[in-house]
């Protein structure tokens, strides 16, 4: 399977607060925020993916995005699956015929539902499978004008403080490869049900108080 790609630009604002002090309205430091917000996922390379896919809640996916705060929801995020621009620019392994002309809508085309499996082989193994309705987000264009699709899970309930894993299943209905190479093992897909990320660790912390 090939190296999957995160993608994201953002900036944040936050509002001054105005009060009147000695009878005049004066310009103050907001006050504490006694709820620190979730903090965003922000990768060294690829900026901001709260920003860029409008997700409020805690994203657990990239390495440097692998904790989540004790009683706050949070949101499971699985690498995005890029393809050639157009059927015109896209080779495939021998043997291989799309079932879509463009190599993007051939995945789309093919892609049914996403799983999420939390704390895998253990007592308090979750599973949750949602259709492509709920989770595939697409007509997203990287930087170097890979079109991709990316699965965004909704929000998971909070989960008990300490180390987590998070597994994320792909079902297709027929096998889909990118346009990207010839190489089947890094460019394609296979149907039905396969593991697209790794068994990834995560950890669970007491949210600050200051």
């Amino acid at each position: 399977m090939k190296r999957a790609r995160f993608l994201a630009a953002a900036a944040v604002v936050v509002p001054s607060l105005l009060v009147a002090v000695l009878g005049s309205a004066a310009a103050a430091a907001p006050l504490p925020d006694p709820k620190p917000p979730v903090p965003h996922c922000i990768t060294p390379f690829d900026g901001d993916l709260n920003e860029l896919y409008g997700v409020k809640d805690r994203i657990i996916g990239p390495v440097p995005c692998r904790e989540t705060y004790a009683k706050a929801k949070w949101v499971r995020i699985a690498p995005g699956w890029g393809t050639a621009p157009s059927g015109a620019k896209a080779v495939y392994p021998a043997g291989y015929t799309p079932q879509r002309p463009d190599p993007i809508d051939d995945f789309n085309s093919k892609f049914v539902s996403a799983t999420y499996v939390h704390d895998l082989g253990t007592p308090r193994e979750q599973r949750f499978t949602y259709k492509k309705s709920r989770v595939l987000r697409t007509g997203l264009l990287g930087p170097d004008g890979v079109p991709y699709s990316i699965a965004i899970s909704p929000p998971f309930k909070a989960l008990d403080l300490g180390t987590h894993t998070t597994l994320v299943l792909f079902t297709l209905t027929a096998q889909h490869c990118d346009g990207l190479g010839t190489v089947e093992e890094e460019n394609c897909l296979p149907a039905g049900t396969f593991e697209y990320t790794s068994n990834a660790p995560f950890d669970v912390i007491p949210k600050p108080t200051g």
